[in-house]
């Protein structure tokens, strides 16, 4: 069975799902790692290879590659929850919170091949990959991302550049 088939069987189902369908979802993928490799997109318009995969009303899903040393921006999700789960390497997930008009590292952490990492809604992160290895993981966001908010360093303070 391919990438797109097993998404439909497992996905078209849901409606307005909870961060913990999203996971358990993602996880029922099989070979999802293998089934991916055809969707890996190289850097274009980000440090990052980003490729949206499936989309519907409820759900949008995308492919990600972050390459030896690059990083995602700092952002949010807008509106929407979500799950990813590393398929390949190990990633940084770096949380920040918002102290009034600016954001602030709070905490980070690795997650591993197979393992998952879940974004409630108003989660501000950046994905990282401090390593060697290319990091390639697979993303469920619901509902579909719109008006995510970016935040760029200045002068050593991350803003909102939205």
């Amino acid at each position: 069975m391919e990438l797109h088939e097993c998404i439909h069987e497992i996905f078209s189902g849901l409606k307005n799902p909870l961060v913990k369908d999203l996971a358990t979802s993602l996880k029922q993928i099989p070979n999802a790692s293998k089934l991916s490799q055809p969707y890996i997109k190289e850097p274009d318009q980000y440090a990052y290879g980003r490729n949206v995969i499936y989309r519907n009303d409820e759900l949008e899903i995308i492919v990600i590659n972050i390459p030896p040393n690059k990083e995602t921006t700092v952002h949010d999700h807008g509106q929407s929850i979500g799950c990813a789960m590393v398929l390949e390497g190990k990633l940084l997930n770096s949380i920040y919170r918002s102290n009034d008009d600016h954001v602030e590292l709070s905490s980070s952490y690795f997650v591993r091949e197979g393992e998952c990492l879940v974004s409630s809604k108003g989660l501000i992160h950046k994905m990282s990959n401090p390593t060697s290895e290319r990091v390639v993981s697979l993303h469920v966001y619901s509902p579909p991302l719109e008006d995510m908010t970016v935040f760029e360093e200045q002068s050593g303070v991350l803003r909102n550049c939205t």
